[in-house]
């Protein structure tokens, strides 16, 4: 198989940009609520943002509300939760895809691991449930294990894998199919897509976007359909910074 390489530049007056956040545009760390974008780089994101006429959008398997905080003062578009939270505009209201008592069985069911092993990290979203692990990695297995026994046989939810947490939410959302939705309305319809993600889940959408004859990039080293591929935040965020460069140059001319 060919090496992806290194993506063409950010075109703001063509793509639609559509960025995951922890591993894409802010490290991975520890501690979930700790997670920053590196010092100087909010300022070109709004500007591409500006840019692209406001078809950019942070999808995410975060809450909408948590990446506002994380990005604040911007003001954007975002699939948050997976997809189960929507934001088509920026400043606009979040519309969500269920309700959070859906998840009561599975929280309960999740108790007594919980109380074995209260190094494990748990985090509610109120739509999905995760389950940290990134510090204590000799117990993914139980949470892996856990999380499949507190979901039973309920074919309405959805385990899924990712980078050291293993999270539990409703069928038939995924991040590929968020990032459809909103191709299909302003300011995103009728440009080329373009999605950046680190992760397994992030997977949906790059293979929606290499289907559509977008720009599929993959931030890390794990397997992928991208095409393209950078190798951690810090190139993702000078791509971001060379694309403006070019797409400013090309405007003088």
């Amino acid at each position: 198989m060919t090496r992806p390489t290194t993506p063409p530049p950010i075109d703001p007056r063509r793509h639609a940009v559509f960025l995951d956040f922890d591993g894409t545009l802010a490290p991975l760390v520890d501690d979930p609520d700790a997670v920053a974008l590196p010092d100087g780089t909010l300022e070109p994101l709004m500007a591409l943002q500006e840019a692209c006429g406001g078809a950019l959008a942070i999808v995410s398997g975060r809450k909408i509300s948590d990446l506002d905080r994380f990005l604040s003062p911007m003001r954007f578009a975002a699939a948050g939760v997976h997809g189960l939270e929507r934001r088509g505009a920026p400043g606009g209201t979040v519309e969500r895809l269920m309700t959070a008592d859906e998840l009561d069985p599975v929280r309960e069911g999740l108790k007594p691991l919980l109380d074995e092993h209260p190094q494990l990290g748990f985090e509610d979203k109120g739509l999905a449930l995760v389950l940290h692990y990134r510090t204590v990695p000799h117990l993914e297995e139980a949470a892996r294990e856990g999380m499949r026994k507190a979901v039973g046989d309920r074919d309405d939810l959805l385990v899924m894998e990712g980078d050291m947490i293993v999270e539990i939410h409703p069928a038939g959302m995924d991040k590929g199919r968020a990032l459809e939705a909103m191709l299909g309305s302003a300011p995103f319809e009728g440009r080329v897509p373009l999605y950046a993600g680190d992760d397994t889940t992030d997977e949906y959408a790059l293979k929606v976007v290499r289907e559509r004859g977008g720009v599929a990039v993959k931030v890390g080293e794990k397997e992928s359909v991208a095409e393209f591929r950078l190798s951690d935040v810090r190139a993702v965020h000078d791509w971001i910074a060379a694309s403006l460069e070019s797409f400013r140059s090309n405007e003088d001319h």
